[in-house]
């Protein structure tokens, strides 16, 4: 029984891993469009040089007007056509009073107001800012990212790209080795626009949509990859009711050796639900639990009787002070392996932090070259100059995996380091997974009086990447507004102080005393050990001969490392 709870437990924790990482690779696909997008708004600017047309457009006669409009059309169908490809579907230049003035699908489509329900076109009017959201539209629906256009600090209108819900799924499908379908609310289209589009047909079940592409397009990727994953109609029913969420989750599908999660869609002004995207990857870790359930059965009554036997030999003999010793030392030892196991997988969640932005530079670097290319518009330097670009960011890509290989080598040897150095190779690691989660890192170091300390370098850094990770979960958990941790460095009288504060409104008083205990947590449904703190304790004192304290300051937690400076 208390196994099956573990197993239960353990598939859980998996179920939320994998939502994690869908998530992950759902907005990391959202921000390639984004860079992309950039990329086509500053290739418009420079290329068609609308600024320039827009400029005192309302002192312009009707002639004038249709003649520039003319003008901006021919310059932009070339791209226009060729965006196509990567699923672009409008590109449309809007004037500040909400008036088309080129619409690239209709380019007779033009002095009509846009709707008040376009909250993207809206939202940029009033702020003069870019923005970007899934949005529905009256007649149609796609990613829209909308960017201003300013001469002489003077608002001049808008450019709006929209990208259609197909370009999210299959890059997804051809990145990430899944499946995927956008499943969108019906209710939000118009009524008379989905009677006759070619586009959508009824979902599954009543009140949603699909996207018929996305349909060929599924139909096609799952013989190559994942035959049959259609779902029970129950099962199906669950999915769609976990689509009306307000965060995303996942589910096993054991007939189909499959899971689905699903991500619920909103509109990022508005908050308005839209839809939601199914991403179906493979099973086999689950089914791999399932099928080894009596082995591991066994395995844990073994181990239930091994320390049953352990502790009776321990009642029956005297064991000697220096035998207790050596085997506090080795359970240790022990725990140390477990929390180093544990933190295995924040660390590769925090290196795929660390690789996002080079990985993204480089596509955009990329992306960017070959549409200039294909428009005529390279330069002689582009072709150095972000070559130069994309060795920087490779360069940066290796430094992380000896940074990983470097906290992960078993082999740890004493020696004299620079504090300030730990620090910020701790903070290396951790601080893209700050920045996704935008939470500001604020750093008080004085890195000009280097500080010298004799130790195991790995062993400072897992602690502070401990600390940095427990704050960070916290802060994302309380979903603290404007989240930010502060680390300090200073020296009191012959003490080197290093401190990790938060603003996540602290630790309950009654867990103050316990949260040092080994396999004590307040993650709940995390996938936290309850092993890190204690370990950290441990490598501080037992290790470093100094001292780990928490208390609560006015903000939040706050932790305090305190060594003992070296002559």
């Amino acid at each position: 029984m208390i196994l099956n709870f573990f197993a239960v437990d353990n598939k859980n924790k998996y179920l939320q891993q994998t939502t994690h990482i869908q998530t992950k690779a759902y907005n990391s696909v959202l921000f390639q469009y984004k860079d992309l997008s950039e990329v086509i708004y500053t290739g418009l600017l420079r290329f068609t040089k609308v600024d320039e047309k827009l400029f005192n457009i309302s002192n312009k006669s009707k002639k004038e007007q249709a003649q520039i409009r003319q003008k901006l059309y021919l310059q932009t169908i070339n791209r226009f056509n060729t965006l196509k490809k990567r699923n672009i579907i409008s590109i449309n230049y809007i004037l500040p009073d909400n008036t088309i003035f080129l619409k690239m699908v209709n380019p007779l489509d033009y002095g009509n107001k846009v709707s008040e329900k376009r909250e993207t076109l809206k939202y940029v009017q009033e702020h003069k800012v870019p923005i970007s959201s899934y949005e529905i539209g009256k007649f149609g629906s796609g990613y829209r990212f909308v960017y201003p256009i300013i001469k002489n600090n003077i608002y001049l209108g808008l450019i709006s790209l929209t990208f259609s819900e197909e370009a999210i799924t299959e890059s997804l499908m051809k990145q990430y080795d899944v499946l995927s379908n956008f499943i969108i609310k019906k209710e939000n289209f118009d009524e008379d626009y989905l009677k006759n589009s070619n586009i959508y047909k009824d979902a599954h079940f009543s009140g949603f949509v699909d996207n018929k592409n996305i349909l060929e397009d599924l139909k096609n990727e799952s013989k190559k990859k994942i035959v049959d994953m259609k779902p029970s109609y129950e099962i199906s029913k669950k999915l769609y009711e976990l689509g009306q969420q307000t965060k995303s989750s996942s589910i096993f599908v054991n007939e189909k050796d499959s899971i689905v999660t699903i991500i619920p869609i909103y509109h990022t002004i508005s908050k308005k639900y839209e839809g939601f995207i199914s991403i179906i990857s493979k099973g086999e870790t689950i089914n791999l639990l399932n099928n080894n359930y009596y082995t591991i059965l066994f395995l844990f009554i073994f181990l239930y009787l091994s320390v049953m036997l352990l502790f009776l030999q321990q009642k029956i003999k005297t064991i000697l002070d220096k035998e207790l010793t050596q085997e506090i030392i080795k359970k240790d030892q022990q725990l140390l392996e477990q929390a180093k196991m544990a933190q295995m997988g924040e660390m590769i969640g925090n290196i795929a932090h660390q690789w996002r932005q080079p990985l993204s530079a480089i596509s955009t670097i990329a992306s960017g070259l070959k549409l200039n290319h294909e428009f005529g518009m390279l330069q002689e330097d582009d072709i150095p100059k972000n070559m130069d670009l994309i060795v920087d960011n490779t360069k940066y890509l290796s430094k992380t995996i000896d940074t990983f290989r470097d906290f992960i080598k078993e082999k740890r040897v004493e020696k004299e380091v620079i504090i300030q150095d730990r620090i910020e190779e701790s903070l290396k690691i951790i601080q893209a997974s700050l920045e996704n989660n935008h939470i500001k890192l604020i750093k008080s170091i004085d890195y000009q009086t280097p500080i010298k300390y004799r130790m195991i370098p790995e062993e400072l850094a897992q602690v502070i990447i401990n600390i940095l990770n427990n704050a960070k979960d916290a802060i994302i958990h309380k979903r603290i507004k404007d989240g930010w941790i502060k680390i300090s460095l200073i020296i009191k009288e012959n003490k080197i102080l290093i401190t990790i504060e938060d603003n996540a409104k602290g630790i309950e008083e009654e867990n103050l005393i316990k949260i040092f205990d080994p396999y004590f947590t307040t993650k709940h449904q995390s996938q936290g050990t309850g092993l890190g703190l204690y370990m950290s304790k441990t490598i501080i004192e037992k290790h470093l001969g100094g001292k780990l304290i928490v208390e609560n300051s006015e903000n939040g937690a706050m932790f305090t490392i305190e060594l003992h400076k070296q002559d």
